[in-house]
């Protein structure tokens, strides 16, 4: 019975043992899951400063096909043939007639 009993006690200490690194390990996983979370608000706070201050890049395209317009009817006024535009076969450099 001694031996039994024995036994029976090996098997609770070795699982409370198991049940201790369970909950260390899980521990650690939330809190690397909490320092991870941090990071990417900061991220996405720093992506968005970013969207920002680059938000007049986008109509760069715009003014240069109006500048482009400009120059093209102005030589035409003054009489002159217009320049060949290299770049009028990209998709980016296309203007919108």
């Amino acid at each position: 019975m001694a031996a039994l009993s024995a036994n029976w006690t090996l098997g609770w200490v070795i699982g409370a043992v198991v049940i201790l690194l369970v909950a260390i390990l899980l521990l650690a996983i939330i809190g690397l899951a909490r320092k991870i979370e941090g990071v990417a608000d900061d991220l996405v706070t720093d992506l968005d400063k970013i969207a920002q201050s680059t938000a007049p890049l986008q109509s760069v395209g715009a003014t240069n096909n109006a500048v482009r317009t400009i120059t093209r009817c102005l030589r035409k006024a003054r009489g002159e043939t217009p320049a060949v535009d290299k770049y009028s076969t990209s998709p980016g450099w296309r203007e919108s007639t």
